[in-house]
């Protein structure tokens, strides 16, 4: 498996396709995202390492107001 540093949009690094599939993301920290992507003409995979400016929602502040309301006392 080969690590790009580089934007989304990535043809395979093997065979050149642009049949390519994102198969999951990753944050590495802040300002880092890795995604993997699935190369559908010879199966390749390879991560891409795309530089990100937002940060990611805790997840207490998504499932905090969901699953407070589901309390019962």
């Amino acid at each position: 498996m080969i690590s790009i540093a580089s934007g989304p949009e990535q043809p395979c690094s093997r065979c050149g396709s642009k049949l390519v599939k994102a198969e999951w993301d990753e944050r590495v920290n802040k300002r880092e995202v890795q995604v993997l992507w699935r190369c559908r003409n010879c199966n390749d995979e390879f991560v891409t390492v795309v530089a990100s400016e937002d940060e990611r929602t805790p997840e207490t502040a998504v499932t905090g107001p969901f699953f407070t309301s589901l309390v019962i006392e």
